[in-house]
């Protein structure tokens, strides 16, 4: 079993798709959010004498995985929401006087707004479904690859199917 589920390379399909624009206004979203966490860490650690050093992982995969959400991989919707939950939590912990209460009300607005944008009905299809059904719904059991080349050699699947990608074969 691999990693991701429809067998694509993680940060990109190998025949990308534009997406739509809800999602790349998420994906933005959720970079502006990873770096007015950055600022405001930053601001706080300048300030106090707190160590704010455990936040760069939080903030390093939330940029990762908002580049996976605008790829289309459906994990990475959860993912993101989760790691900038967390990263919110961590700001709540640190946050004093109006500036942080600011940057904690403006991310929290941000998160939302962005969840708010990956998770609309109109984009549903664009995110890349598990192993068991294929982008048209019917389930991946019932259609064979090989069943169309079984005189080919070895019974390999046809070059014009695309595996793994949101390419329908030709």
């Amino acid at each position: 079993m691999a990693i991701d589920p429809a067998h694509l390379p993680i940060f990109g399909d190998p025949e990308p798709v534009d997406a739509p624009a809800p999602v790349r206004a998420a994906m933005v979203l959720l970079l502006l959010n990873v770096g007015l966490t950055a600022a405001h860490l930053a601001v706080v650690s300048a300030r106090t004498d707190h160590d704010v050093s455990l936040s760069v992982v939080p903030i390093c995969l939330a940029m990762g995985f908002a580049l996976c959400v605008r790829s289309g991989r459906d994990w990475a919707r959860v993912a993101s929401l989760l790691v900038a939950g967390l990263a919110l939590l961590l700001m709540l912990g640190i946050a004093e006087g109006v500036l942080g209460t600011a940057a904690l009300v403006l991310s929290t607005l941000l998160v939302v707004s962005a969840a708010h944008l990956m998770y609309r009905t109109d984009v549903r299809d664009y995110f890349v479904l598990g192993d068991d059904t294929d982008l048209d719904g019917t389930d991946s059991d019932s259609t064979d690859l090989d069943g169309a080349d079984s005189g080919s050699a070895g019974g390999a699947a046809s070059a014009d199917v695309a595996r793994g990608s949101r390419t329908p074969p030709r």
